[in-house]
This record gives C-alpha cells, sequence and structure tokens, in this order.
C-alpha cells in the first residue's frame, strides 16, 4: 500500500494531532529498533524525538513486549480495583525509583498532572496553583489554565485565572548575594496571592519543548523551602524529563530536591503502553487513609500498561541506560557547543543529557529539512531543534548523529549569521 493511500485512509476516519488536516504529512513507519525506526521505503532514521519524547529504553526491546504479552497471556484486563502481581510490583519500583511512596496511576500525562492537583487540594484544603510562565503541563482544559503554554491561546476565555512565576532565559544577572530572578519572582507572586491559598507549586524537572531552560541553582531549593514554610505541595511534573531522560532517573535530582509529589508519563513505559501517574510522599498517602480520595478511572492501572511500565523500568536498569544517557549527554553537548563556536547560526546550547535543544538566530525549518536528507529525524519549535533519542543511542549512534547533523548546518547555512 502506497503512503497516499493510506494517509488518505486513516485521515477520513481519526483526526491528525496538532495540526489543519489538510496541512499534515505524516511518515508512514513500518519499523522500529533501538535508536532508530525505518519508513516503508526502506530508509532508516535516526528518532531525535523518540517519537513523542518517550521510547527512553529504545525500539523494539525484546524484554519490554514479553512482559506485555506475558500479562496478554494471563490477563489482559481487569477491574481497577482488583489485586494483581503486576501492579503491586510496578508499585514498588515507583516508590523505589523516586523515593516516595504510593502512586496514583492514570492513562496519560494530563490526567496525571489533573489527579495531583486535586490532590493537593484535597490535602490542603487550599485551591491555587502556581507554575512557571514558561510551562506545559498537559492539553486538558483544567491543566491549560495552570501552564503558561501557549497552547492555552485558542481557549483564554474559558481558562481559570493562572498564577505565573516570570522565568527569563537566560538568567539575568543578579549584582550581590540575592536571589535569582525566578525565584525573585516566586516570592513577589507568592506575596501577592498569599500563601494560604496555594495548594501547590507546579514545576517541570527540567523543561521540554518550551525551551529546555535549566533553572538557575537557587529555584528548586529555594521554592522546597517556601513550600516547607507555608504548608504548600511541591509538585514535580517528571512526565518529560524521568526515568533518565537527563542522565539521572529525575531531573529534579541535580537539584537535590525531594518534592511531595511526582508526576510521570512518556518514559514510564517508554511508549510501549498508555500510563502516567502521579506519586506522593508518605505524608500524602497517609491523609488518605482515612479521607476519601476522589480519584477514579475506567482503565485505571490497566495490567498490559503497568507490565510495559515494569518492563521499560527493568529494561532501563539491566542495560544501564541511566549512567548511559548521562554518559552520552555530556558527549552531544560538548560537541554541540564545539559547533556553536564554529558556527554563527548557533546562538545558545540548551539542555542537559538526552535531553537537549539549540538555538538558531533564525527559523529552524531549512535545518531540520537538512537533517531529514541525511536521515535525521529532528524535532523543532520556533527557532530551536531538539536532540532527545532514545537513550540507547550510546557512543557510536551519538558520533554518527553528530556527523549528520554538522553536515545539514552547513548545508543549511548555519556558518554564516542571519541577516
Amino acid at each position: 500500500m502506497t503512503t497516499s493511500s493510506l494517509r488518505d485512509r486513516q485521515a477520513a476516519g481519526l483526526f491528525f494531532t496538532w495540526s489543519a488536516q489538510s496541512s499534515t504529512r505524516p511518515l508512514q513507519v513500518a519499523g522500529a529498533e533501538g535508536a532508530r525506526f525505518q519508513l516503508d521505503d526502506g530508509r532508516w532514521i535516526w528518532d531525535l524525538e523518540s517519537q513523542v519524547y518517550n521510547v527512553n529504553a529504545g525500539h523494539n526491546h525484546p524484554h519490554i513486549k514479553a512482559r506485555m504479552v506475558e500479562q496478554i497471556q494471563a490477563l489482559p484486563a481487569c477491574a481497577p480495583n482488583a489485586l494483581l502481581e503486576i501492579r503491586a510490583r510496578l508499585g514498588e519500583l515507583l516508590a523505589e525509583k523516586t523515593g516516595l511512596t504510593k502512586s496514583f496511576l492514570t492513562c496519560g500525562g494530563s490526567e496525571a498532572v489533573e489527579n495531583a492537583i486535586k490532590i493537593a487540594r484535597l490535602v490542603t484544603g487550599r485551591s491555587k496553583v502556581l507554575a512557571r510562565r514558561q510551562s506545559y503541563h498537559g492539553a486538558s482544559l483544567a491543566v491549560l489554565g495552570i501552564s503558561g503554554d501557549a497552547r492555552r491561546a485558542p481557549f483564554e476565555r474559558d481558562l481559570q485565572e493562572s498564577y505565573l512565576i516570570d522565568d527569563p532565559f537566560p538568567h539575568p544577572e543578579v549584582p550581590g548575594d540575592g536571589p535569582s530572578s525566578w525565584l525573585a519572582s516566586f516570592d513577589r507572586l507568592l506575596e501577592r496571592v498569599g500563601p494560604a491559598s496555594v495548594a501547590a507549586v507546579l514545576l517541570e524537572g527540567l523543561t521540554g519543548t518550551n525551551g529546555m531552560q535549566t533553572p538557575p541553582p537557587d529555584f528548586w531549593p529555594g521554592v522546597r523551602a517556601r513550600c516547607d514554610e507555608h504548608g504548600i505541595m511541591l509538585i514535580d511534573d517528571e512526565i518529560f524529563s524521568g526515568f533518565g531522560r537527563t542522565g539521572t532517573w529525575f531531573a529534579v535530582e541535580h537539584w537535590g530536591v525531594r518534592p511531595d509529589m511526582i508526576t510521570v508519563g512518556k518514559g514510564l513505559t517508554s511508549g510501549y503502553a498508555p500510563l502516567a501517574g502521579v506519586v506522593v510522599s508518605e505524608r500524602v498517602a497517609a491523609h488518605f487513609e482515612d479521607q476519601k480520595l476522589w480519584c477514579g478511572l475506567t482503565h485505571y492501572a490497566h495490567p498490559v500498561s503497568c507490565a510495559a511500565a515494569v518492563g521499560s523500568i527493568e529494561a532501563i536498569e539491566a542495560d544501564g541506560l541511566v549512567p548511559l544517557a548521562a554518559k552520552v549527554g555530556r558527549k552531544l553537548r560538548v560537541s554541540l557547543e564545539a559547533f556553536a563556536d564554529r558556527f554563527p547560526g548557533i546562538v545558545r546550547v540548551v539542555g542537559r543529557g538526552m535531553m537537549l535543544g539549540v538555538v538558531l538566530d533564525r527559523p529552524a525549518d531549512v535545518l531540520v529539512e537538512q537533517g531529514w536528507t541525511r536521515d535525521l529525524y529532528i524535532p523543532s519549535r520556533a527557532d530551536t531543534i531538539f536532540l532527545c533519542p532514545p537513550l540507547c543511542l550510546g557512543h557510536d549512534g551519538a558520533e554518527e548523529v553528530l556527523g549528520r547533523l554538522e553536515e545539514a548546518m552547513k548545508a543549511a547555512g548555519l556558518d554564516v549569521a542571519s541577516a
């Protein structure tokens, strides 16, 4: 079947996401392995987006598939509150990896964040949620109303009031020993809204496609201290940055902070099945021993999705992908910064681990196109390309990608500054 005929069939019955339907140009993916996927014409493409920034363990991993098949053969569907070994095992693994206690599982990231907010409001009896201006926490109306992402714009009139921390990047210089601009903005916002009205502060472990900005060193510790002072829940959104993406299991570990809740998704199953969730501290979990947890979903803790998550966490651990992501990520970052020294069209390199961005002095489209002709699938937004391959890319794969990317940069004219 040709790509065009399959596209016509699919477009007739299903929407494509985040797009005007007539302008979509979807790929026909025939297979995948490791850090690459294969098109219907036989071409192998380096997947620098990990599909939707989620295939952390790599494509077609035999252990994850075996876990899923085993569960399908044993019991492919079950009621949310039934006892299952695979559910118990996933709860144990999430507690072990996050350092928290208990999980509430959802089908996707937006639901995970919404349930974290519900839990924070139930525990504190308060309603307001503070977030960063350059944040993204999901696509549902409730979550769009809390974050500062531009995708809220079409629904602005219908959204609740948002409370946003200003987070300019690069960070402005601060004279003396004062707080960073981010932490100072948080302090002003907290004073304005009144800390006694704030249920939670919701922050991404490391920003995703809104720029992959590394926060100032004092930001996470400072926010944690203020939350402790005022009885506010600190929610760490690791849906994008979790499960090894930044070279640690969760990005917040880079700042030595323990949140009250962590939302997880994407790399939780490495994209092999829909699953996300919120993991909470012992104190939060204890609240619901005698108080009702007003949260529930039809597909809560779906057995096959739980099996995919257990398999993914086991694969990431067994294959040593978290330390590998740290090492290969450093290699990529050093090489990209060397490119920046040689290509005037590169403004800066951002991010860490296998969650990197390159900011250009022009729209990224031309570089994306040049990369595609060299078998690189490069995600982008406006003037920034993102390099977020599966964590199994390895040193040899990184060398191959960097060589092709350098060629693409030359062909895109980045050796000359934009006029």
